[in-house]
């Protein structure tokens, strides 16, 4: 009897191991499921191999592949959403070289346990194959079987995206279209989300390319700047309270220490990642238009007004219009690249863009017109160390990877004060802003060695940057603690170039005294209060 049980087990072998690896399937996918998913999965395994073997282990070797792949993303970024998809299509080959690094191989087990399934699942097809042929009629009664689950596994995909639709699709303040992201089926809703994130990046993409050849929209109603020379400096990953000028216990930014200006402690960065980030914050969306009009922004604005513009920028070009940032930057009257995303050139130093500045001032074509000049960073972009030469190293904070950290707020903070000195020698009225794109948050937080920071969208620090405005003409050293979105920045760009727009509300203030109300940030999925997040602190040990 345990022989003819045995024979039985081996006999069935290829379908029981299909249930294990339909298992780890549904634990592997990163999107929630519902507790019957698991059973849908592995139907859907049956009817696909049922239907034609060779399609079979092409849709498992695929499926194994992508989620091996994406699920140390996960671990560290989470489900799929427009801002890893942005993020991916963004990023140049350093940058993923530098993500690559920073796995652990305590991220790879679940991938390594799942491949490895894979491989046994494929060496137990022999067992999958009848012995003994069947019966027609038994041929017929498979059928009807597989039909039958064939549209209960249909079904069970559909049901929830379908009923969420009905639902909803009257309701105005939700997006109810109908989506298999929406799915209770992980394995589906994983790769649904994906598509349908791509299909949104490049369609946001193509808009932004096409405002290149459209005229600027804005309506000007006056423009009366009031200095000869406009800075504006973005910086990237820098958390304010790691600066000392906003209270943190190393001198990581002497020169903003001491600066006559405005300095705010309650700026919020709109979104926890440069594309968003950037695209909330340097365009402009028109209530009445209905959607998204990229054609409203800074550098539009700016020369609509008459300024001459230049882009100076360090995150790199992998191509013309290959990043947000690039496809803004060349609508300047003039922009510069220190890169074009190659991974050699990586660690092209930001100090790089005064030469280029320096360079662009004793250029006499616009020397009589009222210029502003954006300089994109790469400040404490990751991988923190490979931002610094070795003689930057001066401070020292917890361990070798914050430490870096730290240095590079510091090697800002020198740039801005080379940048106001430049300006200084001009002799001409000057005016210079500088933002952080987005913050950071700590992983690894119980253990000093490993303690590090990394992007995150779960804290309020992930959105906690610095906001400084220095003048030719400040008297004195402001500081405030005055809430300010990011979502807002457009109008205080407007008021600080002396531009007045039918378009911009001219009863708000983006430098009074006066809180902005209900402030939301981009979490990669959609507008939270930022008052709902928690609160990352700097570890001591």
């Amino acid at each position: 009897m345990s022989k003819n049980f045995l024979n039985y087990l081996r006999s069935r072998l290829f379908w029981l191991w299909l249930f294990w690896f339909s298992f780890l399937t549904q634990t592997i996918s990163p999107e929630d499921s519902i507790f019957y998913g698991l059973f849908v999965i592995y139907i859907l395994y049956y009817l696909i191999f049922s239907f034609n073997r060779k399609i079979f282990w092409y849709f498992v070797t695929f499926i194994t592949i992508t989620l091996s792949l994406y699920y140390p993303v996960y671990l560290s970024y989470g489900k799929p959403n427009s801002g890893i998809i942005a993020a991916f299509f963004e990023t140049n080959p350093a940058e993923s070289f530098e993500f690559l690094g920073k796995l652990k191989l305590s991220n790879l087990g679940l991938p390594i346990l799942f491949i490895f399934s894979f491989y046994v699942l494929y060496k137990l097809k022999k067992y999958a194959i009848n012995q003994v042929e069947i019966s027609a009629k038994e041929q017929k009664h498979k059928k009807i079987l597989n039909g039958f689950l064939a549209i209960v596994t249909i079904f069970s995909v559909i049901w929830v995206p379908t009923q969420f639709y009905i639902q909803n699709v009257s309701n105005d303040k939700v997006d109810a279209h109908w989506t298999l992201a929406n799915s209770p089926v992980n394995l589906i809703s994983f790769y649904a989300n994906i598509i349908e994130s791509i299909a949104d990046y490049y369609h946001d993409k193509s808009d932004l390319e096409n405002v290149q050849n459209i005229t600027p929209p804005w309506h000007i109603i006056s423009a009366k700047p009031q200095y000869k020379n406009y800075v504006l400096i973005i910086g990237e990953s820098a958390r304010r309270d790691y600066m000392s000028t906003y209270g943190f216990n190393l001198p990581t930014t002497p020169f903003l220490d001491k600066t006559k200006g405005y300095i705010n402690a309650g700026y919020i960065s709109s979104a926890p990642a440069t594309y968003h980030s950037l695209l909330n914050t340097l365009h402009f969306n028109p209530k009445d238009k209905g959607k998204k009009d990229y054609s409203y922004n800074i550098i539009t604005l700016a020369k609509m007004a008459g300024i001459k513009t230049f882009w100076l920028s360090n995150q790199g070009s992998i191509g013309k219009y290959d990043t947000l940032a690039s496809r803004l930057g060349v609508a300047a009257d003039f922009h510069y690249f220190t890169k074009k995303g190659g991974f050699t050139t990586n660690n092209a130093d930001d100090m790089a863009l005064l030469d280029e500045l320096k360079t662009r001032f004793k250029e006499k074509t616009y020397s009589n017109n009222v210029r502003l000049f954006v300089i994109h960073l790469m400040g404490s972009h990751r991988n923190f160390c490979q931002r610094l030469k070795e003689e930057e190293k001066k401070l020292e904070f917890i361990n070798e990877s914050l430490s870096c950290y730290v240095n590079t707020i510091l090697k800002t903070d020198k740039l801005i004060e080379e940048v106001v000195a430049l300006l200084k020698e001009q002799n001409e009225p000057y005016s210079l802003i500088y933002f952080s794109d987005h913050g950071l948050s700590h992983t690894h937080k119980e253990d000093k060695k490993e303690v590090d920071l990394d992007f995150g969208d779960k804290y309020k620090q992930n959105f906690d940057v610095p906001f400084v405005k220095i003048s030719s003409d400040d008297k004195v050293r402001e500081v405030v603690n005055l809430k300010r979105s990011a979502f807002n920045f457009i109008y205080g760009f407007s008021q600080w170039i002396g531009v007045e727009t039918k378009e911009l509300n001219p009863h708000y203030n983006f430098f009074s005294n006066k809180d902005d109300k209900d402030i939301k940030v981009f979490n990669f999925e959609e507008n939270i209060p930022y008052d709902t997040l928690k609160d990352d602190n700097i570890p001591t040990f």
